[in-house]
C-alpha cells in the first residue's frame, strides 16, 4: 500500500499505514484473533495478488457495521510495476462477489477524483458517484478583515438549539450525501455528560471550539464551527449553508474562523466540504484557502447483479 500510494496518502491514511505496519509484528496473535473475534475479521477481510511469493495487490472489504447490508470496498493497491495488468479490476471484482455472497445489498468506496484510471476501473464495474468531498488547506493564517453580510448577524450556538441545526442539515444537505452518511436527531443532540467530556477532552488536549450561527426567526440559516488547536496539530473550520442562501453568506463565514484563529498559534487550517457547494469553496480559496483532493464517494447495488 505504501508504494502503490505513494505521496498520496492522507494524514489519516498516514496514521493508519503505521498502525498496520505495528501490527505486523504480532502475527500469531493476529492470526488468533482472526478466528476468534467477529469484529477483527470483518475489519481485516480481503484479498491479496501473490506473483513469485510476493503480495503485488490487496483490497480490503467488509460490512460498514456489524449488522449492515452494505459493504465497503477500501485499500485497492496494486504494485506499480504490476499495473496495467487488470490486477486491480479482478481484486474489486472478488470483493464485490465477496458482499453479493454474503447478502450484501450495497457495495461502497472512496477515490479521488483526479485518479482518472482508479475512476474508470469503478465505472465499469457498475459504480457511481453520489457525492463529494473537496478538502482544503490554509498553510497559515493571516489577518483578514471580517466581511458582514448585510441584514444577517452572526451569533454564538447554543448546545439546546441542537434542533435548529439537525433542520439546517436536513435541509443543506443533498439525498446522496444523507444516504451514504445518515443522520438523526440523536446526533445533533449533545447531552451534559457529552458536554464534560468534550470540556474535558478539549482542556488536556489544548484544543477550544467555537459554535456560531446565522439565524432567521426559529431557523438556522447557517452554522459555523471552528476546532482551534494550541499546542499541536491543525486547526479546523466547518460551515453550512442553507440552499437559499448560497452565495450570500460564506465570506462572512470564512472571514469570522479566519479571525478567530488570529488568535491561536500559527497552524495550518484544514477544511473539509461537500464539493457541490462551490459557493464556500470559492470563498476559501479567496482567502488563500487551496484545493488539496476531492474524493468521491461511490456505490453499486448488488441485488440481482
Amino acid at each position: 500500500m505504501e508504494e502503490a500510494f505513494t505521496g498520496d496518502l492522507t494524514r489519516q491514511g498516514r496514521e493508519a499505514l503505521r498502525e498496520m505496519k505495528t501490527m505486523s509484528h504480532f502475527g500469531p496473535f493476529l492470526w488468533l484473533l482472526d478466528r476468534t473475534s467477529p469484529e477483527f475479521h470483518e475489519t481485516f477481510r480481503g484479498f491479496v495478488w501473490v506473483e513469485n511469493g510476493h503480495i503485488v495487490g490487496n483490497v480490503n472489504v467488509g460490512r460498514t457495521d456489524p449488522y449492515s447490508h452494505r459493504w465497503l470496498i477500501s485499500n485497492v493497491a496494486v504494485h506499480p510495476d504490476y499495473q496495467g495488468r487488470g490486477i486491480a479490476h479482478q481484486l474489486v471484482q472478488a470483493a464485490i462477489d465477496l458482499a453479493s455472497e454474503q447478502s450484501g445489498e450495497w457495495a461502497l468506496l472512496q477515490v479521488h477524483t483526479d485518479n482518472i484510471a482508479a475512476c474508470k476501473l469503478y465505472e465499469n464495474l457498475g459504480f457511481e458517484q453520489i457525492t463529494a468531498l473537496t478538502e482544503l488547506h490554509l498553510e497559515r493564517v493571516r489577518t483578514v478583515t471580517f466581511v458582514p453580510a448585510q441584514a444577517f448577524v452572526l451569533r454564538r450556538r447554543r448546545y439546546r438549539e441542537w434542533h435548529k441545526e439537525y433542520a439546517l442539515f436536513l435541509d443543506a444537505t443533498s439525498k446522496e450525501a444523507q444516504w451514504i452518511n445518515p443522520s438523526h436527531a440523536d446526533h445533533f443532540m449533545v447531552g451534559l455528560d457529552q458536554r464534560l467530556s468534550k470540556w474535558l477532552s478539549n482542556l488536556f488536549t489544548g484544543r477550544e471550539e467555537h459554535r456560531l450561527a446565522v439565524e432567521d426567526g426559529d431557523r438556522f440559516l447557517a452554522t459555523l464551527t471552528v476546532q482551534a488547536s494550541r499546542w499541536r496539530g491543525h486547526h479546523s473550520l466547518e460551515l453550512t449553508v442553507h440552499p437559499d442562501y448560497r452565495g450570500q453568506l460564506e465570506e462572512m463565514l470564512v472571514t469570522k474562523a479566519i479571525s478567530i484563529l488570529k488568535d491561536y498559534p500559527e497552524r495550518a487550517v484544514v477544511a473539509i466540504h461537500p464539493a457541490e457547494h462551490r459557493e464556500a469553496i470559492e470563498a476559501l480559496k479567496l482567502y488563500g484557502f487551496v484545493e488539496k483532493r476531492t474524493l468521491a464517494q461511490m456505490r453499486r447495488a448488488l441485488i440481482g447483479n
